[in-house]
This record gives structure tokens, C-alpha cells and sequence, in this order.
């Protein structure tokens, strides 16, 4: 199975995981794992406002942006909270 086929294009078709797990029967853990191996060649979206997932259309572009400005936040995030952690290993 493969979860693109039930993402669909335009924020305003967007789907939440729990409508996934209607339409695929799979778990939510599953559910996630598959989001996480597509996105590897698909662009999925989830603006973090409840609304769920989708596939951007052209004319979304300024949505692909805020995306990756806030995974990209994400991403410092997770770099400075590894830092510490860093270092202890490298002292012991």
C-alpha cells in the first residue's frame, strides 16, 4: 500500500491521521512510518494547524516555504538539544 495514494493535493483536501487510519486501516504508528518513508520522494505537508496532510499545489508554493522554515526550526531544535549530550559522551 502506498499512503500517497491517499494524501491528497491542495491544503484544502487535507486529511488528518486519524481520517487515515479510516481509510487504510492502519495504525497511527504505522500511519506516521509510512508518511515519514514517502516523504523521502513526495512532498507532504502538515502546517501544524490540525488540518492534516496533503500534497502541495503549484500555486502553494508560499506553504512548501513555511514548511520548511519550520522543519528546518525543528531541525536546529534537535541539533541544540543534542549538544549537551555531545559533550558528555566526548568527556567520558
Amino acid at each position: 500500500m502506498d499512503i500517497v495514494d491517499y494524501i491528497p493535493f491542495g491544503r484544502e483536501n487535507a486529511v488528518t491521521r486519524a481520517q487515515l487510519r479510516i481509510m487504510t486501516g492502519l495504525n497511527d504508528r504505522k500511519i506516521r512510518d509510512k508518511i515519514s518513508e514517502a516523504r523521502r520522494d513526495t512532498v507532504i505537508l502538515n502546517m501544524q494547524d490540525g488540518k492534516g496532510y496533503f500534497r502541495p499545489l503549484p500555486e502553494e508554493r508560499n506553504l512548501v516555504e513555511a514548511y520548511a522554515r519550520q522543519e528546518t526550526a525543528r531541525l536546529r531544535s534537535i541539533g541544540w538539544s543534542l549538544k549537551s549530550a555531545r559533550q558528555m559522551l566526548k568527556n567520558w
